[in-house]
Formats: structure tokens, sequence, C-alpha cells
């Protein structure tokens, strides 16, 4: 059953066939040979989707949509334009702290690419950079969305797992934070290289005048992270809270959304959530014919005949994750790869709410990598430059990934004794 899947799915990929219906093919073909009723396939697939806590993926990306439009987004990056741009690489640095702040309410990779990018490349371009450079930064800076709180990837890794939501959010505030500083660094070598990005003087007046313009912004992160921290609710409510609070401070504070501009952003929500949905009910009917066939359990024995090291192992994953985030995006390779591997990591005593946050991280570089990196061709639209001086010029953020990747790997404490002093464990 394994290779009978592998097989279609790499056949739809070749042909240019939605992930999605791929995976409904291959359920369709596996029910067939197995002579299984297809009412049972619908019966997984809604099974699937039947989740509460699949919940906060609209309502996060509805958040995304009334930060672009309601001037929360600006805001957040005037502030980090005045509390990072005294620093060598100028604007470089602030496209980067930004998308810290961006990430740390949307949750989208790809929202954080269009947002920030179209807002920083030509301020940067207008100060030393070339467009390529300017692009590779604001490019690079997006995968900070998907591991710092709130992450839709997130979410989706604990749906198919069955891990708390709550407490891989909080794994993964620590190596957001620090790869956020990895590109940071590098930002601060290449401007010193080659001489780009002027740099500001720090002066208290106008980070104090961006911050009482933007303090209200700030509140959405601590809503989401600091209510789940306290147990005042769950990632799923904290969703709709944020939500709540976003159109109040967009519509009644800052008057820069219209009631009437909701409708748009629901479409366009509904739009990227029905996408997402139908991918995941379709891997829940192949993620039950694998485990019907014991193909989870045959494959947590082979590997641990291998290795049962868990660094060796994770490097192994790590390669693989790595080389399928290459051919398939983010969103199938997460709902179709978690349920495979997570057992397998987890049968040598690696924490579940941990390999999340690294399996996010990975597929998270395939958004920046060719042929399929979806960030890759919004950065390449947004900045009007070509695939191939974009890649080049992300060659050295590329090895600033790699090289906090064996960080993590190595040092798995990193990521988890965050979760561990705050013991959060609900949903």
């Amino acid at each position: 059953m394994l290779w009978i899947f592998l097989a279609i799915l790499f056949a739809s990929i070749a042909l240019g066939l939605p992930i999605a219906f791929g995976l409904g093919v291959a359920a369709v073909v596996m029910a067939v040979l197995s002579d299984i009723p297809l009412s049972i396939l619908i019966e997984q697939s809604i099974r699937g989707v039947n989740s509460f806590p699949l919940l906060a993926i609209p309502f996060f990306i509805l958040v995304g949509e009334v930060m672009s439009a309601g001037g929360i987004a600006r805001r957040l990056m005037d502030l980090a334009g005045a509390l990072v741009g005294f620093i060598r690489g100028g604007l470089g640095q602030v496209a980067i702290t930004g998308s810290m702040f961006f990430g740390g309410i949307s949750g989208s990779a790809v929202a954080d690419t269009a947002a920030t990018g179209a807002m920083m490349i030509p301020s940067m371009t207008r100060q030393g950079y070339t467009a390529p450079q300017a692009t590779a930064i604001n490019t690079v800076s997006s995968v900070i969305g998907i591991i710092i709180p709130p992450s839709i990837p997130l979410i989706l890794y604990g749906i198919v797992t069955e891990t708390s939501i709550s407490r891989l959010f909080i794994a993964g505030i620590v190596p957001g934070l620090l790869i956020g500083l990895a590109l940071m660094v590098t930002t601060f070598i290449m401007a010193s290289l080659e001489h780009a990005g002027q740099t500001r003087k720090f002066r208290l007046a106008p980070l104090w005048q961006a911050f009482k313009a933007a303090w209200l912004a700030l509140v959405l992160p601590v809503i989401v992270v600091g209510g789940i921290i306290a147990g005042v609710f769950t990632a799923t409510e904290a969703a709709v809270a944020a939500l709540l609070y976003s159109l109040f401070i967009s519509v009644v504070c800052y008057r820069e959304i219209r009631l009437g501009d909701l409708w748009g952003m629901c479409i366009r929500t509904a739009r990227l959530t029905g996408m997402v949905m139908l991918l995941l009910a379709f891997a829940t009917v192949i993620a039950w014919f694998l485990t019907i066939n014991l193909v989870p359990q045959t494959l947590v024995q082979q590997v641990q005949a291998i290795t049962q090291e868990p660094f060796l192992l994770l490097l192994i994953v790590a390669a693989l994750l790595l080389l399928i985030g290459l051919v398939m995006d983010l969103t199938p390779a997460m709902v179709i790869m978690a349920p495979m591997l997570a057992p397998i990591v987890t049968s040598v005593g690696v924490d579940p709410a941990y390999f999340g946050v690294l399996m996010a991280f990975i597929l998270g570089i395939g958004l920046l990598t060719p042929p399929v990196g979806t960030c890759l061709y919004v950065g390449c639209g947004v900045g009007k430059v070509s695939m191939e001086s974009l890649v080049k010029a992300m060659l050295p953020y590329y090895a600033a990934l790699l090289v906090m990747l064996l960080v993590l790997v190595a040092f798995p404490g990193l990521v988890t004794w965050l979760p561990d002093l705050t013991a959060v464990r609900g949903n």
C-alpha cells in the first residue's frame, strides 16, 4: 500500500495535478485494491476535518488579512524600524524584526512574504540594497512566521499527530527568536562586506512615538501566547480572541477598515481554508489506509534496526524532509509525512512537540528553495526580480538556516525547556 500511494503521489506531482486531488485518486485506488467500500472513504475524510482545533486555521488566516488591511502590520514595521534601524544593515534588520512581529500574529509564511515585502523592498533599494538582496532578506525572514506562534503548520501537525497545539505553540517561541537572530547576524555580516543598507541613529523620541502608535497591535501576540501560557484559553480560543481584538482596533481605533471590506477578506480566507481542509480530508484517508496495513509500525521497526540514536535518527529524518521540501509544498508535506515520521522519532524518546517545531522549520526551508518554493515565487513577484538572481542572493541565508537546523537537532532542550517550564499540555 505504501508503494502504491507513493507511486500515485509522485505521478500526480509530475503531471502537475493538485496534491489534494492526487491524494483522492490514491485513496480510491487503494480502496478498490483492498475491496473496501467507498463509503468508508467519506467517513474517514469527514473524521479528518471534524475537529474543533482546526477552527484556529481560518481565524488566524483572517487575522492576517485584517493585519495587512487594518494598519497593524504597517505600525509594527514602523516600530521595528525605530527599534533596530540603527544596527548595521539598516532596513534589512527592520525587515527581519518586522517579520518576527508579523509572524507572531499571522502564522503564514506566504502572507509574511507578501505583506512585509511590499512595504520594505522599495525602501531598501533606495538605501543601497540591490533588488535581489532586498527581496532575499524579506523572503527568507518569512520562515520565522511558521515557527513563532501562532503557526498554521504547527496546528496541522498537532491535528494529524494528536499533539497538544498549545504545547507546540509555546515550543516554537525560542527557536523562532533564535532563527530571527541568526538572520539578523547574517544580514549584519553581508551589509558590512557589501556596504549596503544605511543605518539611522538610535533616538528614544522616534521609538516612543512608534511604540505609542503600535502598542495596541503589540497586545495581539500577548493575547495569543500569554493567554495560552496562563491557561485562559486554548490555541483555538486564542485565534478567536485575536480576531475579535484585531477587528476592534482596525475598525474602531485605527479606522482603516470598513465593515464592507470584511466580505473580501472572508472570501480569501474561505478559499485558502478550503484548500487546506480538502487536503487534510484526503490525507486522513491515506493515513487510515497506511495504519490498517501496519505501515507506520513497520517503518518504526525498520528504522530502529538501523539506529536508535536520537541525534543520528533526527539527522536522517531532517535530510529526508529537506529533499521532500524541494518537490512538495509545506502543507501537503506536513499532513502526509507527519503521521508516518512522528512515530519513528518518538519511539526513540524524542518529544513530539519538539519534532513538530523541527519539522515545520525544515519544511519552511522548502518554501524558500526551488523548484516548488512558494515564498520564492511570491518574493519574485513582489520584488520584481528573477528566480536566479533571488536564489543567488539567498545563498548566505540558506547557510544560516542550515546552521540553525544543526543547532536545534543537537540541542533539543532549546525547544522543549519553555513548554516544560510552563507545563502547557491542553489543546
